[in-house]
């Protein structure tokens, strides 16, 4: 079963923020972290059969203020409509044979190639 927990954390500078992302993202069963999109001090951590009494514990051992909003089940996203692909009509194009005429290497009364390219 997936959790919303939602946590209203101190984060006074970017060493605490990135404290506190780094040990909320090493629990076991987080899935997700982010910060909220109005509220920058709140924590929104979502997982599957975490426990977030040990996270706060966790989150607490780090020096960081934490105390906890709220706890629910993840609700599940909104699954857009597909609107069916446009396909565009078989075209069939024969393939033609192709004629590839190499020119044949210059060779030297020495019986060697005297052209200064190797390769070729």
């Amino acid at each position: 079963m997936k959790q919303k927990l939602v946590l209203k954390v101190d984060m006074y500078d970017e060493k605490s923020r990135s404290k506190a992302l780094k040990t909320a993202v090493s629990a076991e069963g987080v899935l997700s972290v982010a910060l909220d999109e109005k509220d920058k001090g709140k924590l929104v951590v979502i997982g599957e059969d975490m426990n977030a009494y040990e996270l706060v514990t966790s989150l607490r051992k780090k020096n960081i203020r934490v105390e906890m909003e709220s706890l629910e089940e993840a609700k599940s996203e909104k699954k857009e409509e597909k609107k069916p692909v446009e396909q565009w009509p078989y075209v069939y194009h024969p393939n033609l044979p192709q004629h590839i005429v190499y020119p044949l290497p210059a060779v030297s009364n020495y019986g060697y190639n005297s052209d200064p390219c190797s390769i070729m």
